[in-house]
């Protein structure tokens, strides 16, 4: 009966809208509910709608108070990869694979074809329901075997590492709605998808993950205020720790140690990584270049003397697109924080839906900024495209454009 009645409202609600507007949100929903499946599809959904949206401005004519939050950082970004690309050993490569800065539009898409609190809180559902789901089928799948670092879990992605990246966006967004909710139902409900997206998590082994989703918990407890959210997440982390089968308690107790073969080789990747960034502090090596010069970096003690990535975020732009790319991407994180404690504060008792998009926002990409300290997600597609539909739900529903929040 619930359900039906959210998808009748969400059918009326998008009804009034201009055709492409229609599609444009049809096809928001569709990439979030498929996300977790199939990048094609989630692809072309997104793609679709990024298009379908962008024409609609220009024949249909856009809702008012267009926002173009954080454009400076973003602009700035672009700009600086755009020119690292061209002069990079191969520009014709690496400006290939700076298509990967079309997924920024994925920000402004979603941020501008959402109209209220209770369209957003729409997609959310979907997003937590497709989730859930994935988590389910991932459990059904790691009951069949013996579970271990010889068979972690991926779900319907190609990898682990992958499926640990979305679940912990999925995670925090979960864990906010529980935290956050004043309703029993909408509690429970949430409380439920947050254990199967968690119990999923814990079967990939990916402790980048877990870290991250670890700090997405803790900070939407702290922005929200809530003292029972910290009892909570204190809890869960205790019973993970009593009721988790050894391989995972050993997998657990294995983060910080030195004498682990992975954190080992991270290490020294990321030492590797620091030289490169002093061979070429300005514009570092280029877009997908990393593999190709590692090589001549790799420590003498590192097991892999070629990789593509150097399993950190900041060090990677730091590398690949040099020290200006560095801190155009660190302000472009850091305004994103500004922004989003700022509107939270300023919302002080205002109803759960705004509330709720704030800490949601600010606790995914918590994880994900945490979580890519110890990987390279900002090179996952599927990753950061959620990372990049997440961090506009702070501004959803805002009509006005606040000039700075430009950065």
């Amino acid at each position: 009966m619930t359900a039906g009645l959210a998808l009748r409202e969400f059918a009326e609600g998008i009804k009034g809208r201009p055709p492409l507007s229609r599609l444009s949100m049809v096809c928001l929903i569709g990439y979030l509910f498929s996300a977790p499946f199939s990048i094609s599809i989630s692809q072309i959904f997104v793609f679709t709608g990024i298009a379908s949206w962008l024409v609609s401005l220009r024949l249909e004519g856009g809702p008012s108070g267009f926002q173009l939050p954080l454009w400076r950082p973003i602009a700035l970004l672009v700009a600086l990869t755009l020119i690292s690309a061209a002069f990079s050993d191969d520009p014709g490569r690496s400006l290939k694979d700076a298509k990967q800065l079309f997924q920024v539009l994925i920000f402004y898409f979603a941020l501008n074809t959402v109209l209220s609190e209770r369209e957003a809180l729409w997609l959310v559902k979907a997003l937590l329901s497709a989730a859930a789901v994935a988590s389910v089928f991932t459990l059904g799948v790691a009951f069949m075997q013996p579970l271990g670092l010889a068979n972690r879990m991926s779900g319907f992605f190609s990898i682990y590492m992958t499926l640990g990246g979305y679940l912990v966006i999925a995670g925090a967004m979960a864990v906010s709605y529980f935290i956050t909710s004043e309703g029993s139902v909408s509690k429970g409900l949430a409380g439920a998808a947050s254990i199967v997206i968690i119990a999923a998590l814990m079967s990939t082994f990916s402790r980048n993950a877990w870290i991250g989703f670890g700090a997405a918990a803790l900070c939407a407890a702290l922005v929200a205020r809530s003292i029972k959210g910290i009892v909570l997440i204190a809890s869960l982390t205790a019973l993970v720790f009593i009721f988790s089968p050894a391989s995972i308690r050993d997998r657990l107790f294995s983060i910080g140690d030195m004498k682990d073969p992975s954190t080992r080789e991270r290490v020294f990747m990321w030492k590797s990584g620091m030289e490169m960034v002093r061979d070429r502090p300005l514009l570092g090596t280029g877009l997908d270049m990393i593999k190709r010069t590692y090589s001549r970096y790799a420590n003498p003690e590192a097991m892999k003397k070629r990789t593509g990535h150097l399993h950190n975020n900041p060090l990677h732009i730091a590398a690949e697109r040099g020290i200006p790319g560095f801190v155009a991407w660190m302000w472009f994180m850091g305004a994103f924080f500004v922004a989003g404690v700022r509107r939270l504060k300023g919302y002080g008792e205002a109803g759960f839906e705004r509330r709720y998009l704030s800490v949601a926002g600010l606790s995914a990409i918590t994880g994900f900024f945490i979580a890519g300290l110890f990987e390279y997600n900002y090179g996952d597609s599927e990753v950061v495209m959620l990372a990049y539909f997440v961090m506009s739900l702070p501004f959803m529903g805002a009509r006005e454009t606040e000039s700075t929040e430009g950065g």
